[in-house]
């Protein structure tokens, strides 16, 4: 089970631009693997922020960004958080109310319309959007933007993946950009476990605007790491070693049956 640590605002008055964590869990599971880079916050419903890990005083505390996850949700006097560590720069994020029931968010809109996939994948129209785009900029002052959109690190995105992304995964269009991805190719694809699967880039001009999309070698990739319709998958573009990285899944819950 990965490590957590849970959190009750209590105080109201608080301005809330910063988050303390426990100091005994920094201590037992970040030591000294802290984040100097930026620090991804998910919760359910497909949304995610950015945010960092500095050292206050003698406390760490998420900064930067974190004023953005209260105003997003938003978060109110008394809610109960649970924060559960991923990986080293991914927080998992359970939200409960005052009245001890977690408050599931609405969900994001959709990067791709769930629609059925007969043929070849060249010929599935769905309609890309960038709400779910993020790159960091690690020099970037948050207290003068309420943006989650930056510049200049290794750029990251949402996906709850559909019928569609069986075949492949098509890039929001400003991720491109920000990554530098602007010509066919190939490029790796790694699970945090060291696993890496070769695909091929292609471009794809099915709208007017020119996108590219894994193809050739993306479905051993949803095989290999049992990926499925309903799954929520936080993407970043390791600019280092040019690869894509699966920084987290979130499986997508069963349905509740009920019987009568």
């Amino acid at each position: 089970m990965a490590p957590a640590f849970f959190k009750i605002l209590r105080d109201p008055s608080a301005p809330r631009l910063v988050l303390s964590l426990p100091p005994d869990f920094v201590r037992e599971y970040l030591k000294n693997n802290i984040p100097t880079g930026p620090v991804i916050i998910s919760a359910s419903g497909g949304h995610a922020w950015i945010v960092k890990i500095k050292k206050i005083g003698d406390h760490h505390y998420f900064t930067n960004g974190w004023k953005n996850v209260v105003k997003d949700i938003p978060l109110v006097y008394e809610n109960f958080l649970i924060f559960r560590l991923v990986n080293p720069y991914t927080f998992d994020m359970t939200i409960f109310g005052k009245n001890g029931c977690e408050q599931i968010l609405p969900p994001k809109s959709q990067d791709d319309d769930d629609e059925d996939v007969s043929g070849e994948f060249e010929d599935v129209v769905d309609e890309d959007h960038d709400d779910d785009c993020y790159v960091v900029d690690e020099d970037h002052d948050d207290d003068d933007h309420d943006d989650d959109c930056y510049v200049d690190d290794d750029p990251f995105f949402v996906k709850t993946l559909t019928k569609s992304h069986i075949r492949r995964l098509r890039f929001p269009g400003k991720f491109a950009e920000w990554a530098g991805i602007n010509s066919e190719g190939t490029m790796k694809v790694k699970n945090l476990d060291g696993g890496e699967w070769v695909t091929k880039v292609k471009l794809d001009t099915t709208f007017k605007s020119e996108r590219y999309l894994l193809s050739s070698g993306w479905r051993s990739f949803w095989r290999g790491n049992n990926l499925s319709q309903g799954d929520e998958c936080v993407f970043k573009f390791i600019r280092s070693e040019r690869k894509l990285l699966l920084a987290k899944v979130t499986k997508k819950k069963p349905k509740k049956r009920h019987d009568y």
